[in-house]
């Protein structure tokens, strides 16, 4: 070994030294970090055993130093493919079965570290090189060396084609670049075209490590996060589409491909403002809009959002479109534009909103018969009156016709008779005022389960409806519908008294229900805490399992079997959360039964 290559060979293992310590310093390694560093350690190793042999004439420790330098290029090849491995599928964690492997690089070390006692791997060792004979398993060591590298090339390359990406491009022309010196300088004394001393090969591998360094710590290239999550970025369901500061379009998946690219003529290196001109008029509004956020985007430095329509052959396709400045430095350099499709939401969002329609519709239509019910009820007792007291008339008009001429009928007889019809005259007039009174209330009712108009009332108003609307059920239930309205005077509540009426109505009447079979008492209480009117129904029935508790407010869901509907608690918490803003739950009572809750927020509170 000649000097300068001595001299070259210390400042190798110096520089290589410091190049690892500032490595382990860095601290928390990747799986490809991890892979080079015992590569770069292996070429340590290597040149200081080369050196080692410089200064060394004892055959004993040129043969133990030999072997080093033997495993260290066995091992650091192999690693090299591993690091290739690891880099091309983006391993975090490298699977047991892939350490595979090491297992023929490790075997020949071994062959050669126990040499003296098979000569497989030399039949003679000598410090001349004419005096060396080989063994048969020397072509196997030098085999896998060039099997090791050449795999290497050829995994980086075919990732390189498949991607097809820039900063791929760049990555894959480093590590290559870098693998080829100490693969040249193999290949030319292997030919013996050139003749170089056994240390050409690791300071050729000191180009490998240095390059592969390089691009490790300090370029990124081979640091898989940025790949991975470009390729986490490219599979997700949305398009996204990365435009400059001056709207030239920078790169774009292939789901904003598929949607815009060939019939919107949005390609990479293509700009906005010169795509609008060349399109047909119908598709001008996409790219528009997307300039006129683009440009809001690019102003206020901030996120914004807007919905996009786009008629495809399946009718129209509706996307949320987010537009992301991308900042360095304070700077904006472009803008992320991110399409997701909402079609699918908005028609769910829209079935909701006709079921829940529906459903409203549905219980509107149970509370008018339930309000029939209550009339025909109310009704029928001053119909009965006003009958009777019909045919009472009738007797005293015959007992008042019959008594004309009669002399034993006196003055007082005939003011009597017409007192007495008087009365009957005044009793029926008290019920034609009820049924009248009956009738103007449930005819605003009526008119106003079709509408829904907005105004301040007071829980009284409610109130009084509810007790007379379900007097009829009340009563044949055998039930008690007994009021607590602790609310201060004249408490407002905003909205539309007749939705209010319509959950009360269907808790009392849920009540009754539970109650059928014994009666009782149902308390219906109203109470204000802090700023919000609670309204509760108390029952003494069966009380709510907690199956049954888990179902309840849910669409079609009903303890009654074919009796109810399954939309009465189901509409009514809708009207408190939708109409008030308000909320519903239910408690079980101790002493047997459930109590019903609606919070609703007082009016200015």
């Amino acid at each position: 070994m000649t000097t300068l290559t001595a001299h070259i060979m210390d400042i190798a293992v110096a520089v290589l030294a410091f190049f690892i310590i500032s490595c382990i310093i860095k601290g928390k390694l990747l799986a490809v970090q991890k892979l080079y560093l015992f590569s770069a350690i292996c070429l340590l190793i290597w040149l200081i055993a080369i050196n080692g042999m410089t200064i060394t004439n004892s055959l004993g420790s040129l043969q133990v130093l030999d072997a080093i330098t033997c495993s260290c290029s066995a091992l650091m090849v192999v690693t090299i493919l591993m690091t290739s491995i690891t880099y091309t599928k983006n391993l975090m964690k490298i699977p047991r079965c892939y350490w595979l492997i090491y297992v023929l690089p490790v075997f020949t070390s071994l062959i050669v570290f126990t040499n003296p006692l098979h000569h497989l791997f030399y039949k003679h060792f000598s410090i001349y090189a004419s005096e060396v004979r080989f063994g048969p398993l020397f072509i196997l060591s030098g085999g896998q060396y060039y099997i090791y590298c050449i795999l290497s090339v050829f995994i980086m390359m075919r990732y390189g084609f498949r991607n097809r990406h820039r900063r791929v491009f760049g990555q894959v022309s480093l590590y290559i670049g870098g693998l080829l010196a100490p693969l040249a300088v193999n290949v030319l004394v292997t030919l013996k075209i050139v003749y170089l001393s056994i240390a050409a090969t690791p300071i050729a591998f000191l180009f490998t490590i240095v390059c592969h360094g390089i691009a490790v710590y300090y370029l990124n290239f081979l640091n898989i996060k940025p790949l991975a999550l470009q390729n986490m970025v490219d599979n997700i369901s949305e398009g996204y589409v990365i435009l400059s500061a001056d709207s030239c379009i920078i790169y774009s998946n292939a789901v904003f491909d598929d949607i815009f690219g060939a019939s919107y003529q949005m390609s990479v290196n293509s700009y906005l403002n010169v795509i609008v001109d060349e399109l047909e008029e119908r598709k001008k509004n996409v790219i528009y809009n997307l300039l006129n956020f683009f440009d809001v985007c690019k102003q206020s430095i901030h996120a914004i959002s807007y919905e996009q329509a786009v008629l495809g052959d399946k009718g129209k396709i509706y996307y949320s479109v987010e537009l992301t400045p991308i900042l360095q430095k304070y700077r904006l350099i472009g803008v992320i534009a991110m399409f997701r499709d909402v079609t699918s939401l908005k028609e769910e969002m829209k079935r909701k909103q006709q079921n829940l329609s529906r459903a409203m519709e549905r219980e509107r239509l149970i509370s008018l018969g339930q309000m029939i019910g209550s009339i025909s009820h109310n009704l029928k007792t001053p119909i009965m009156a006003i009958s009777g007291d019909v045919k009472a008339l009738d007797n005293l008009v015959k007992e008042y016709y019959d008594s004309i001429g009669d002399p034993e009928v006196t003055l007082e007889d005939h003011q009597e008779i017409a007192g007495e019809m008087k009365e009957w005259l005044g009793k029926i007039q008290e019920c034609c005022s009820y049924m009248s009174d009956i009738i103007t209330t449930v005819k605003g009712m009526a008119t106003n389960l079709s509408t829904s108009s907005e105004s301040e009332f007071t829980v009284e108003e409610a109130l009084k409806r509810v007790q007379m609307f379900l007097k009829g059920k009340l009563v044949k239930n055998g039930c008690h519908l007994m009021i607590k309205d602790e609310l201060p005077e004249n408490t407002v509540i905003r909205g539309d008294v007749n939705n209010l009426v319509q959950v009360l109505n269907n808790l009392v009447d849920n009540a009754c229900d539970a109650m059928e079979e014994h009666g009782g008492n149902i308390i219906l209480t109203a109470v204000k805490e802090e700023k919000e009117v609670i309204l509760s129904v108390r029952d003494s029935g069966p009380g709510i399992s907690e199956t049954v508790g888990r179902k309840l407010f849910r669409s079609m869901y009903t303890t009654k079997g074919i009796k109810g509907t399954g939309l009465g608690l189901y509409s009514s918490e809708e009207i408190v959360r939708g109409k008030f803003g308000g909320k519903m739950w239910f408690e079980n009572n101790q002493e047997g039964g459930a109590t019903f809750y609606a919070a609703i927020p007082m009016e200015g509170e």
